[in-house]
């Protein structure tokens, strides 16, 4: 493809930044949502027809499912900053091979994972947080699921690049066609053949390898504009190790994730047994709801503030950010207010006939919900620091609440609160990550003659 060519089609172009953000984030919003009734369909099916165990035991796998969420950030989303600045610069052929080279790392760290966890499946699933009861159902979910996995890892990442190439909708295709799939199987599977916890596994083994095959379809084709060939391939390392430190931030993020998931779920286990494991996976599962869509207006804005940054267009790139704030906050403040309205009917769907369960669920998303309405600033301004290369603002913040916080709080106050403890870390430490992001947001633009939060408003140019 010609830079002629690329030029005239830019889809960077628009009178306005408010129609760049809705055409980049809308569809991304839109997939993000899905993607996440997408993964908590698996628990609202088994919570149906097995119960709480068989909820716990794919609430128990959640770490493992993050552990390739953060390499597939690691690679696809740092890789996809990069490919943004370089398409800004209007330097295609570096882009091209940028996308290559992601695509070739993410494939092989998702195999060295999966071939890792068959071989030592069941100290895996201990080290997770199965007991003796627990354990038959995890086992059976994993053994299944996890040739899915290895091709989700791979689809995240490079989902990243058709938003980024200017094809937020064909994106969003990616997950609602896995989506649907796994909706019209997994009822089939479980409830229709009787495959139980296998059913569940496999019918997200078959929306994710259609997602897949779609993703390989738009980057081989002849009318993409980026494509797949063998010549991008070969590995550059300064391409590499360029794309895992902008993506580190991200990375360091979801790992921190994962092994706040495994301590949750021993902290769990031993202050409130099997069904508190299944009611913070019923809450873990709701809050993604909310906050998916605010990943999703993230990753659409990302992008634009990568192009425009590239590009020069510092004040484009700061409005960007600023709108995006105010859409999050609208997002997760009505997520909120749901949430906190309507917990113990939304529980009732994963199951409604253990009263102890929904209870326990019911009060467990309303308190891990608590500062909803103030976490897209920290969110955004991660999402800004990374797309404008601050790789190391970036990471400070993403494992502030997860590491330096919630960690420790998860440690600490259950041995005075007990249950109580481990449920009210996190809202703590969201207090404390959010001011965090307000103070590094400010102490950035300070040092560039600028006030963020009290700032006129910028004009597209």
């Amino acid at each position: 493809m010609s830079q002629t060519a690329t030029l005239a089609h830019n889809p960077f172009k628009a009178k306005a930044i408010s129609q760049l953000l809705i055409k980049f984030s809308a569809p991304a919003v839109a997939g993000m949502f899905v993607n996440a009734i997408y993964n908590i369909i698996s628990r609202i099916l088994v919570g149906r027809n097995i119960g709480s165990l068989g909820i716990a035991g794919i609430s128990i796998l959640f770490p493992l499912g993050l552990l390739f969420v953060g390499f597939s950030a690691l690679v696809g989303v740092g890789a996809n900053a990069l490919f943004s600045i370089r398409l800004g610069e209007k330097k295609t052929e570096e882009a091209q091979l940028i996308l290559g080279n992601a695509f070739v790392v993410l494939a092989l760290i998702s195999g060295a994972i999966t071939l890792a966890t068959y071989l030592f499946l069941d100290p895996i699933l201990g080290f997770l947080g199965a007991d003796a009861e627990v354990l038959p159902y995890a086992r059976a979910y994993t053994i299944t699921v996890m040739p899915g996995y290895f091709l989700f890892g791979i689809s995240l990442g490079l989902n990243n690049f058709i938003r980024a190439s200017g094809n937020p909708k064909t994106a969003m295709g990616t997950q609602l066609i896995g989506a649907g799939i796994n909706m019209v199987l997994g009822p089939l599977f479980i409830f229709v053949l009787g495959w139980g916890m296998r059913g569940a596994a496999l019918a997200t083994v078959c929306g994710q390898t259609v997602s897949f095959l779609w993703i390989i379809y738009f980057f081989t084709n002849k009318k993409s504009p980026y494509r797949l060939h063998w010549r991008y391939f070969r590995l550059r390392w300064h391409i590499v190790w360029a794309s895992m430190t902008i993506g580190f931030s991200q990375f360091a993020f979801q790992m921190a994730s994962s092994m706040l998931n495994v301590i949750l779920n021993h902290a769990l286990l031993k202050y409130g047994g099997n069904v508190a494991i299944s009611a913070i996976g019923i809450a873990i599962s709701v809050n993604t709801i909310i906050l998916m869509p605010l990943l999703g207006l993230s990753q659409g804005a990302q992008p634009l503030i990568g192009y425009n940054h590239g590009a020069k267009k510092y004040k484009t790139s700061i409005q960007t950010l600023k709108m995006a704030i105010r859409w999050g906050t609208i997002i997760t403040s009505i997520g909120f207010i749901i949430i906190e309205v309507f917990a113990r009917q939304i529980v009732s769907i994963f199951n409604n006939t253990d009263q102890n369960l929904i209870a326990m669920a019911s009060y467990a998303v309303r308190v891990l919900n608590l500062m909803l309405p103030l976490v897209s600033l920290q969110v955004l301004t991660t999402s800004f620091f990374q797309a404008i290369n601050k790789p190391l603002q970036a990471a400070l913040l993403s494992l502030s609440r997860q590491v330096l916080l919630v960690i420790p709080l998860v440690l600490i106050l259950p041995l005075f609160l007990g249950l109580n403890g481990v449920f009210f870390s996190p809202p703590i430490a969201d207090v404390l990550s959010i001011m965090l992001a307000a103070k590094m947001l400010k102490n950035y633009f300070d040092s560039h003659h600028q006030n963020f939060f009290f700032s006129r408003k910028h004009t597209h140019r």
